[in-house]
């Protein structure tokens, strides 16, 4: 059974939103300043109006906290994070297989309560489990292993040691070896689905994840499953207000409903 954290759920009528899988810094210097001018402009737009943003994992396609300073290369999109959370929006970043890495720093430049396990929230009165969804259906022993491995504290050790701009290359590397392809993730939507439901089964009224790339709802007898759908191709959001879930897209400069598969 995958215990979650408890956080500190927000007491709000202003909605709470999420967003999954912007892997910045993964494509071409134009795609990159796309992304991140969009996601400032959905950040900006979400003051005032949003209790709490939950950005469910590889939202970097890489992030690895070195011992000593380094440049991020994001810091327009970490400094408008930080504007969101001073206006008084709790901001939650949940590490994916991408950037599970995150700790102090990135807190303190975003403004975030950063968390390396699932969480469970409480947000209108229905029992959330939260995580980026990477090694949580059944099967794929191996990256299972893979994932203890690396995120074992003798490899980040061990991994603080190379120097941040060849670190940053095999990261590069690592991630063209899993390119998102349509193949992929319709293999990937069956088993999360399955898994989704054996939350809900635990007593959760819903379950959210990320980590598909595809965004998708379904609501069930016993609760509702979202996979929140990525950043990176999809400017993908879901909503949670007190009538319930919707799921969005910026587009145009706004938050548009988005038509389900």
């Amino acid at each position: 059974m995958i215990e979650p954290t408890l956080t500190n759920s927000v007491t709000s009528d202003d909605p709470v939103y999420f967003i999954a899988d912007a892997h910045l810094g993964s494509e071409s210097l134009s795609a990159e300043r796309a992304k991140a001018d969009e996601l400032i402009a959905l950040a900006r737009a979400l003051r005032s109006t949003c209790s709490c943003l939950y950005l469910v994992g590889d939202i970097f396609d890489f992030w690895f906290e070195y011992p000593y300073p380094t440049r991020t290369g994001h810091e327009t999109v970490l400094e408008e994070l930080a504007s969101l959370a001073g206006s008084g929006t709790a901001v939650h970043f949940l590490g994916g297989n991408h950037d599970y890495w995150a700790g102090r720093r990135l807190a303190a430049l975003a403004g975030a309560e950063i968390h390396r396990r699932p969480i469970e929230a409480v947000h209108f009165g229905r029992r959330l489990f939260i995580a980026h969804g990477d090694g949580l259906p059944e099967g794929d022993v191996g990256y299972r292993a893979l994932r203890l491995i690396i995120r074992s504290p003798l490899a980040i050790a061990g991994f603080s040691l190379i120097p941040p701009r060849a670190g940053a290359a095999i990261a590069r590397w690592t991630s063209g070896l899993s390119e998102v392809t349509e193949e992929r993730i319709d293999d990937a939507v069956p088993p999360m689905l399955d898994f989704m439901r054996s939350k809900l089964s635990e007593g959760f009224d819903a379950v959210i994840v990320g980590h598909v790339h595809h965004q998708l709802r379904r609501d069930w007898d016993e609760g509702t499953g979202i996979i929140v759908g990525d950043w990176m191709t999809q400017r993908a959001v879901v909503e949670l207000g007190a009538s319930g879930f919707r799921t969005l897209q910026w587009t145009d400069s706004e938050l548009r409903e988005r038509k389900q598969d």
